[in-house]
């Protein structure tokens, strides 16, 4: 299927399109922000959550709130998310984060007023390089909604090729 000429199906909106880079391919450059780097904070799981929503703001049918602290609460247990999860700040201000799974990023969230800023790129950069500096994988990828267009044009700008990983 031609992503672009995805239709919404509400019998099934969580419809995804792969992307994959081969750690051959892998040649991006950390941009030069001065972003902090933190590991999870429970204690700030809300803010979290808070992003992760509205960051999905084109999902139908839409989170909760309740249900993605629940969500990220089961997370919190897992030693590969706490081990992996990375938050972005700036000036104090929570930028992004990201947190992989083996050799996939499963997300990556960026606020919307720092999007088309650099800062998706710089975070999916950071992603890639850990994944790829701390194992043996010879590809790396990740899923995205065919919902979030703008998702999906990012992962192809940034040079992300669609496939199935088999």
């Amino acid at each position: 299927m031609n992503t672009t000429d995805y239709i919404f199906d509400p019998n099934n909106p969580w419809i995804c399109q792969e992307f994959i880079l081969y750690r051959k391919d892998f040649d991006k450059k950390i941009n030069e922000f001065i972003l902090i780097e933190n590991t999870f904070d429970i204690g700030i799981i809300k803010e979290y959550c808070i992003l992760l929503d509205g960051a999905f703001s084109f999902q139908v049918p839409s989170n909760n709130l309740d249900e993605t602290i629940e969500y990220m609460h089961g997370l919190s247990t897992k030693h590969y998310f706490i081990d992996s999860f990375r938050s972005f700040w700036k000036e104090n201000k929570l930028v992004g984060f990201y947190w992989p799974n083996g050799n996939i990023v499963d997300k990556l969230v960026v606020k919307p007023d720092c999007q088309r800023l650099g800062y998706g790129t710089y975070l999916l950069t950071h992603a890639f390089r850990n994944i790829f500096s701390n194992n043996d994988y010879e590809y790396a990828y990740l899923s995205c909604m065919l919902q979030n267009k703008n998702g999906l044009d990012f992962y192809r700008k940034y040079g992300l090729v669609e496939g199935i990983v088999e």
